[in-house]
């Protein structure tokens, strides 16, 4: 199934089921800076706190330091739903904690798919039921699983490929101090029969915040980040990556043949400009890694305004935001320029200038 967007200036198509999603301007060959009706995806976090995971490199700090548990209702995420065109909004990626955290979880994603939006999230594979396998492959279009214990990751992501699941993907954090470890991860792809039917690893780059402050740091060569993919590459291993990493992938295919045709899948940091995120509160930030940094102190509450377009995709402080991102790939020499954008709360994790 289809879902189609059409208008003057902003057109998209999204395949509810592979996720693939195309959009343009007024003509095909014209790319619109931005959504102006509001986010095609939304990042939208439903528990936060205490956590099995108790990643060292979370960068929401949740862990099982954390006596509170923060989940968002249902009628909640309903009231926030209710003021979004969702004539644009194909999907939501939901962050949480322990698969079992939020007991509104699946009736969450059951009212995402009345609405025609599908639902995904990333879990840490330790508590991952039968049922949860089931509801996943029934109601979720994909599903990543970050490594926090190998083995049971690896048994997880098994569960879910056996159900049927063709989107199901490994979230790895890059750092220097896990750069070799992501080769290693990589050769299990080739060698591992659990993950012969997975969809891809992604790689996610290192951001200065949250747990790992001072135990991580972001990879510091182009170099070192071309050779993993070329490993990868060579391997046949399908990967992916956050659009923070988008400006490294382009300086890394900068010369190669068929540049054009990769670089056209390629989405830089798209903030403010085709998503959002929004926290258990409901309240709004341009990502979730923007939360409480400099500038953003405090998010905007969408609950509080009366539509989300007009009052928040709309605000002083969000059109601020998008200028500046837009603004920062005028900046940038490489071959793929209008794509480079750099991040403007960690902008030295995502330039491609780096030597």
């Amino acid at each position: 199934m289809k879902r189609a967007f059409r208008s003057k200036t902003y057109n998209h198509t999204f395949d509810m089921k592979t996720g693939e999603f195309a959009y343009w301007g007024e003509t095909l060959d014209k790319n619109p800076a931005f959504c102006p009706f509001g986010p095609t995806i939304l990042d939208i976090e439903i528990s936060a706190g205490k956590c099995k995971g108790n990643c060292k490199f979370c960068y929401k700090s949740n862990g099982l330091h954390n006596t509170e548990i923060i989940n968002m209702g249902l009628d909640t995420f309903k009231e926030i739903l209710a003021r979004m065109d969702l004539r644009v909004l194909t999907q939501i990626a939901f962050g949480l904690c322990d698969v079992s955290t939020n007991p509104d979880m699946w009736d969450i994603f059951e009212y995402c798919r009345s609405k025609n939006i599908i639902p995904n999230y990333t879990c840490n594979g330790l508590d991952v039921t039968d049922e949860v396998v089931e509801k996943t492959a029934r109601l979720c279009g994909a599903v990543a699983v970050s490594l926090v214990n190998k083995e049971k990751s690896y048994d997880t992501i098994y569960k879910f490929t056996s159900a049927g699941m063709t989107q199901v993907n490994i979230h790895f954090m890059l750092a220097e101090e896990t750069y070799e470890k992501a080769f290693e991860i990589l050769d299990d792809i080739k060698t591992d029969p659990r993950l012969a039917k997975m969809n891809a690893i992604v790689f996610l780059q290192y951001k200065p915040k949250g747990k790992g402050v001072g135990f991580f740091h972001p990879i510091s060569r182009q170099e070192k980040y071309s050779k993993l993919v070329e490993y990868a590459t060579e391997n046949k291993i399908r990967l992916g990556f956050d659009s923070c990493s988008a400006p490294l992938y382009l300086k890394h295919i900068e010369n190669d043949k068929a540049f054009t045709e990769k670089s056209s899948v390629v989405e830089a940091c798209e903030s403010c400009l085709h998503s959002g995120y929004i926290n258990c509160q409901g309240i709004f930030f341009p990502c979730s890694f923007s939360e409480e940094v400099p500038g953003w102190e405090t998010g905007i509450n969408v609950l509080a305004e009366k539509t989300f377009t007009e009052n928040v995709w709309y605000h002083p402080r969000v059109i601020s935001w998008r200028e500046n991102l837009l603004a920062s790939s005028s900046n940038c020499d490489c071959k793929c320029k209008e794509e480079c954008r750099s991040c403007p709360v960690y902008p030295e994790v995502t330039s491609c200038k780096g030597g």
